[in-house]
């Protein structure tokens, strides 16, 4: 029983692996205005359904950045 449990998780994995991959390639089909406005439409439906929207890596990296620079130069 144990096996089949095991083929059956292997097997999700890979359906879930075929579909971000799969999503990967349309993503990257689209121009940076299209995935603009798609990240805009999916941050307004997150705020919508009275989400908080998860914080941009990039972003933050950034302020943490400016922060350490700005606490070098006191």
């Amino acid at each position: 029983m144990a096996s089949l449990k095991r083929r059956l998780e292997l097997v999700e994995a890979e359906r879930e692996a075929q579909e971000a991959q799969l999503i990967r390639e349309a993503l990257s089909r689209l121009s940076d205005e299209e995935l603009l406005s798609l990240e805009e439409s999916m941050l307004a439906e997150a705020r919508a359904r009275g989400e908080q929207p998860p914080p941009n890596e990039l972003l933050e990296k950034m302020k943490r950045w400016e922060a350490e620079e700005l606490g070098r130069g006191s």
